[in-house]
């Protein structure tokens, strides 16, 4: 998202979910520090900004009916509000800032060359860190079943110049992870 559509994003957060809430009369959360409660909504404004109008609204009204506290009078948490936002619309999924510097390191390039990509990038989206030797040593093993399952179809493709529709949707889904971890490499 480039600048000016976040700051427009951020804008309608603002108009559409913060502001309602505030004149409803919601407050702080009680165990947050005012620093803090500001710091939550411009966080939320940051990272709300890629909803549709529509979908404010409905986060909005969801949070009507949800307050925090005991007397059902507080703001709720960050956590909550985007929680149910990635349920109501969920982000457009890119990668992530860690996934492009893998992908773009040394690491990520022996993943694709080698055809064990696919396995680091799921391995990424679950565990969010920067893969260690021991990881990676693991990871390629749980390829192994993957690379040489497409290694047979291709060569039995080049071959016979058929295969099972089974082993194509194999093929051609196995390609596209791969596809996916070089385009990260190329943006």
């Amino acid at each position: 998202m480039d600048v000016s559509k976040q700051q427009e994003g951020e804008k309608r957060v603002q108009e559409l979910l913060i502001a309602p809430l505030d004149l409803m009369g919601l407050t702080k959360p009680g165990t947050m520090r005012k620093e803090q409660f500001e710091l939550m909504r411009r966080e939320l404004r940051q990272k709300l900004a890629y909803m549709s109008p529509q979908g404010l609204m409905s986060l909005c009204e969801w949070c009507q009916q949800h307050p925090g506290g005991k007397e059902r009078d507080r703001f709720p948490i960050a956590l909550h509000v985007l929680d149910q936002a990635r349920r109501i619309e969920p982000p457009e999924a890119g990668p992530s800032p860690l996934m492009l510097k893998v992908f773009a390191h040394e690491i990520g390039q022996k993943a694709i060359s080698e055809g064990w990509a696919p396995e680091l990038h799921v391995w990424l989206k679950g565990n969010r860190q920067w893969p260690g030797a021991w990881t990676l040593s693991k990871i390629r093993e749980s390829a192994d079943d993957g690379m040489r399952r497409l290694r047979d179809i291709e060569s039995r493709l080049a071959r016979v110049g058929e295969v099972s529709r089974e082993e194509e949707q194999f093929r051609q889904k196995r390609r596209a992870a791969i596809r996916l971890c070089e385009d990260m490499v190329a943006s």
